[in-house]
């Protein structure tokens, strides 16, 4: 659990002290999108289909929500704010941050707030590009709707 505390006090400061290319309003939207979206997924792969779960074994826990409310919400600002315009370099932004959670999971693993069950690091590999397009998808799709206003 240190570790995960440790993990949302540096992502936290990082937030707050980065240069802000995205609105307040744009962080909050889809850091709930996010939280949103692992939560879906989450239900999904961990409870129904037992391929991974945090901490306990076969049941989520308050531990699991703070990870849940603290970590993915701010790494999704910090991964958003920083996101690429050309597309070449969005292509090895997306690669490189798979490459970091691929990294952070591991971690996760050996501090003992995430195991896996069923579920291989290769799925990960393949899981975090499409997960990370999917949310920049959704700030370009916010985006579009608040200039639509």
């Amino acid at each position: 659990m240190v570790f995960i505390l440790i993990s949302i006090l540096i992502f936290s400061i990082i937030i707050y002290f980065m240069p802000k290319r995205m609105t307040l309003m744009e962080m909050y939207a889809t850091s709930w999108f996010a939280l949103t979206f692992v939560l879906t997924v989450d239900s999904y792969l961990a409870l129904k289909h037992d391929l991974y779960g945090y901490f306990f074994k076969d049941y989520f826990d308050y531990r699991t929500l703070i990870v849940h409310f603290g970590v993915y919400p701010t790494y999704n600002a910090i991964f958003l704010n920083f996101f690429p315009k050309n597309r070449w370099n969005q292509l090895f932004y997306i690669l490189l941050h798979s490459l970091i959670l691929i990294g952070y999971e591991w971690a996760t693993i050996q501090a003992g707030a995430f195991h896996y069950k069923n579920w291989e690091t290769w799925y990960s590999a393949l899981a975090y590009p499409i997960i990370l397009l999917i949310l920049y998808l959704n700030l370009k799709v916010l985006r579009l709707l608040k200039n639509k206003n």
